[in-house]
């Protein structure tokens, strides 16, 4: 078990989340600066990573392990589902809270750096692991787009005062399906599926700015760490337990009821433990529903991601 690598994988990370940060606390950023940020790692630089993470899956291996996919598509897409189902009868959670606390449950920062944390720990086979869960996060991630975008609809509507003659919902169905967070990861998986090869020369062009979200993404939730002062409330608490081992569970009893084995499995299981998405962050400050909230359980989960992964690894 390499714990130097862990640390070594985790020190980018919080190194460009110290620069947001302390540009934060040093006011270097305005608000609509920050909010530049989050829009371009959220409407140029992550569609273009998700996109080409998409293209990157080898079709025969999304052939060959048709019952992990399957079992990671519940434990991520049927997580979220449920759980937002759930979280929206709790009147606190109303409307976008119940989003944004379903994705903290539903969807890990292993696209972020799960090759860099795992590729040392349990070898090559990381790589194909990653692309499967990454796939899977990619689906939650339109989705709960359009749940957003319908929540903000209706608030709109609400706020106006009176009735209106546009429904939230279609409202919401109509922002949702022209993101490119909806369309790139779909349009990355027809063309695995199809068998069309990206030519290397669109492939570059789309990771030069795809590149940057990782960097981009993670210095924007600094400064959104800045603005929104670390509360270990009891909110934070659970929705950071909760995380990292709520859908760790569930994807474990999934493969063991599918009879699923192998290292892919394995692998998979401990991406569940990782931290929450850094996108839910940026979603929580763009739709203005938890920010404060969703900043703290990403800086805990984070710090505990160098006990729980070696635990979920011991324990496999």
């Amino acid at each position: 078990m390499n714990i130097a690598g862990i640390i070594g994988a985790l020190l980018p990370v919080f190194f460009v989340l110290a620069l947001g940060y302390i540009a934060g606390k040093r006011d270097l950023f305005d608000k609509d600066q920050a909010a530049g940020l989050s829009k371009l790692a959220l409407s140029f630089a992550l569609p273009a990573s998700l996109f080409v993470s998409m293209t990157d899956i080898r079709r025969d291996l999304l052939l060959q392990q048709g019952r992990l996919v399957l079992a990671l598509l519940v434990a991520h897409v049927g997580l979220f589902v449920a759980g937002w189902l759930v979280l929206r009868r709790i009147q606190s959670l109303r409307g976008g809270g119940a989003v944004i606390v379903a994705l903290i449950l539903a969807t890990s920062a292993t696209p972020v750096f799960g090759i860099a944390v795992l590729q040392p720990l349990l070898g090559d086979t990381s790589a194909g692991t990653v692309g499967l869960v990454a796939l899977a996060i990619n689906l939650v991630m339109p989705t709960a787009i359009i749940l957003l975008e319908i929540e903000k609809a209706a608030a709109g509507a609400g706020s106006a005062g009176g009735p209106s003659s546009k429904s939230p919902v279609l409202e919401g169905l109509k922002s949702g399906g022209t993101s490119p967070l909806l369309w790139a990861p779909v349009l990355g998986i027809l063309v695995v599926l199809v068998g069309v090869h990206l030519p290397k020369d669109v492939a570059s062009c789309l990771e030069m700015i795809g590149s940057a979200t990782s960097g981009v993404a993670v210095f924007a939730v600094g400064l959104t760490l800045a603005a929104n002062a670390f509360h270990l409330t009891k909110t934070v608490l659970l929705a950071t337990v909760a995380r990292i081992s709520v859908q760790t569970a569930i994807l474990f009893g999934l493969l063991q009821l599918l009879h699923v084995q192998g290292p892919f499995a394995r692998e998979a299981v401990v991406c569940c433990s990782f931290p929450l998405a850094t996108a839910v962050v940026l979603f929580a400050s763009k739709y203005k529903v938890l920010e404060a909230e969703s900043a703290s359980a990403l800086l805990l989960s984070t710090l505990s991601l160098v006990v729980t992964v070696p635990i979920t690894i011991g324990l496999l």
